[in-house]
C-alpha cells in the first residue's frame, strides 16, 4: 500500500521520500515537503522510495498561483499559452486588487515535473506576469 501525500502532492520527476504510516502503508512525500522534517522525529519509519520506471497514464493535478498586471486580455493570453503546450486547464480564477495587479489561481493537468516546468516557463514569458508559483495544501512550493 503506497499513497502520494496530499499535503505536497509529489509529481513524477521530483525527489521523493517514503514514510511508513501506522495502518495505511507508505506515504510518499516530496523531499522538499515541510511535513517530511516533522516526520523525521521517528527516522526508523523513513524508507527510500523511487518513481516506478513505467510512465504514469493519469495526469497530476497542480495548482498555480500567479501575480500579474491587471490588463485586458491577460486571462486569454495565459490560457492560450498553456493550451498551446498541450496542457488542460481544469479551473481558473482571477481576483483584481486595488494596486492594478491581479492574482490568478489556475489548476492544470500535467504529466511530470518537466511538463510543469515548461508550463511555468511559458507563463513567465508573458508580458505583465510578475510571478508564478506552484501551490500545495501547505502553501507555496518552489517553482521553476
Amino acid at each position: 500500500m503506497v499513497a502520494l501525500a496530499r499535503c505536497c502532492n509529489p509529481i513524477r520527476g521530483e525527489r521523493i521520500v517514503g514514510y511508513i504510516t501506522r495502518g495505511k502503508g507508505v506515504s510518499v512525500h516530496s523531499a522538499s515537503c515541510s511535513n517530511v522534517m516533522n516526520l523525521m522525529f521517528d527516522p526508523e519509519r523513513r524508507i527510500d522510495v523511487e518513481w516506478d520506471g513505467q510512465a504514469d497514464q493519469a495526469p497530476y493535478v497542480v495548482r498555480l498561483t500567479m501575480r500579474v498586471e491587471d490588463r485586458k486580455g491577460m486571462l486569454a493570453e495565459i490560457s492560450s499559452k498553456v493550451s498551446n503546450i498541450n496542457t488542460n486547464i481544469t479551473n481558473m480564477e482571477a481576483h483584481v486588487g486595488v494596486d492594478r495587479q491581479a492574482r490568478i489561481e489556475m489548476t492544470v493537468e500535467i504529466r511530470d515535473v518537466k511538463h510543469l516546468d515548461k508550463v511555468i516557463k511559458s507563463i513567465k514569458g508573458i508580458d505583465g506576469v510578475l510571478g508564478v508559483e506552484r501551490t500545495t495544501r501547505q502553501g507555496v512550493a518552489q517553482a521553476g
